[in-house]
């Protein structure tokens, strides 16, 4: 009888050099594929490696000569590179593992023709996605590694690579946003608003939207396609135009908005733009316009599908038009229309096209630090990266940013799964 390697032993083996195990397991022309590439890895990438992963926690030594961006980017792309290297010396270990039992249990261990074949035909999926999981690696994990760690490093117009290097301050920006006076004073500010224009521009197009498809609905109105196509057309419209155009509309001096109030009710200019509260009710409003023809169209073929059987019956029990609203086309709309209406109010959250097209933040707030009474915190994100040029307290907001609306939508998701119909109707 020959003797078989243990294949505990031959993991092992494959565990201090990469391919000794196949060796062990008379796989000769693997084994030797699997040590050229363990030679390559130890000579060539390792210590390239390893040096970026260094310049990762050092961030560079010398002004001028080392850029601390670069060695950050250099060092993640090195994490990242590792990540694949263990992956791949774990099935290297799992590989010897496998075809030493199958050689102790008496089976044959396929040669290097089958398995490549066998790999092909199992593995044609995972080498279809290999292309898009390197590109997800460049363009998505990489940046956003990088991102984060801003948020932990002194990075702001005093501290510019190669001049001067960066350095590591753990959670201080975390704290000064909180701490110092200014900065505290802006973000609570901002936060207040963001929260309150969050919850507004959601549910004033949502409940636009709704109130024209219940009135669409109704057998009395006529010309029913020609005010469908009206309310389908402010979708049809580009954003940014459309904003652009509001701006114009709501302009202090020229505006058609003014003139119109002016003219009819001879109501003198008002500082739409200018002043804090008109420039909120303004946004409000544009946020209207651009965002209820959306519910407007979901509600109405959601209220097309619901049977007329069960607003008969509950006329013959005494029901008026409200009550049949308010029991029946109500909770079946807001069955379907929570999940979307929940990724509304994360898409308001960030809205930062709307920001800043229609006013740019302003009017401006000299107690905030490089923000306006209506910026947002991603607009107040966008100013302090490029205005006042704070990466680092910039990085630190959006991750804070990041957790919130993660959380938010993780928990609202999870309980509107548990929404059933046999809910809405009790």
């Amino acid at each position: 009888m020959k003797k078989t390697v243990k294949p505990v032993v031959s993991a092992i083996a494959s565990a201090v050099c990469m391919g000794l195990g196949q060796l062990l397991n008379k796989q000769i022309a693997k084994g030797i594929i699997y040590i050229v590439i363990n030679m390559f890895l130890v000579i060539f990438a390792i210590p390239r490696i390893l040096n970026g992963i260094e310049g990762l926690v050092t961030l560079g030594t010398v002004p001028m000569k080392q850029h601390s961006l670069f060695l950050m980017v250099y060092g993640i792309l090195s994490i990242i590179v590792l990540i694949y290297i263990l992956w791949f010396y774990i099935t290297n270990i799992i590989d010897a593992y496998k075809k030493a039992k199958l050689k102790e249990i008496g089976q044959e261990v396929p040669g290097i023709k089958e398995e490549f074949r066998s790999f092909l035909h199992k593995s044609t999926s995972l080498l279809m996605l290999l292309p898009g999981l390197i590109a997800v690696s460049l363009v998505v994990i990489l940046p956003l590694i990088f991102s984060i760690m801003i948020g932990f490093t002194d990075y702001d117009l005093y501290h510019q690579p190669p001049a001067k290097l960066l350095n590591w301050v753990g959670l201080e920006n975390f704290k000064e946003i909180f701490t110092i006076s200014s900065w505290a004073k802006t973000f609570w500010g901002i936060l207040i608003w963001t929260i309150e224009w969050t919850v507004l521009s959601s549910i004033l197009p949502y409940a636009v939207g709704i109130f024209l498809a219940v009135i669409l609905n109704n057998p009395k109105i006529k010309f029913k396609r020609v005010l469908k196509t009206i309310y389908i057309l402010p979708w049809a419209i580009p954003g940014y135009i459309a904003i652009l155009v509001w701006r114009g509309l709501f302009d202090t001096s020229y505006g058609l908005i003014n003139k119109f109030l002016e003219n009819i009710f001879q109501i003198e200019q008002i500082p739409w733009l200018q002043e804090t509260n008109t420039a909120r009710i303004a946004l409000l409003i544009v946020s209207i316009w651009v965002g209820f023809s959306f519910p407007f169209m979901i509600s109405d073929s959601i209220m097309k599908s619901i049977p007329s059987d069960l607003y008969e019956a509950a006329k013959l029990d005494g029901a008026t038009s409200f009550h049949c609203f308010w029991r029946i086309t109500f909770p079946l709309l807001m069955f379907s229309i929570a999940p979307i209406f929940i990724m509304s109010l994360s898409g308001a959250f960030n809205n930062f096209n709307l920001i800043y097209l229609f006013t740019g933040g302003g009017p401006p707030n000299l107690d905030y630090q490089g923000a306006g009474n209506t910026d947002i915190l991603i607009s107040w994100l966008f100013k302090m990266t490029f205005n006042i040029m704070k990466y680092n307290y910039a990085s630190a907001i959006s991750l804070m940013i990041f957790f919130v609306v993660a959380a938010f939508s993780i928990y609202n998701f999870r309980h509107t799964r548990n929404y059933t119909e046999e809910d809405i109707m009790k």
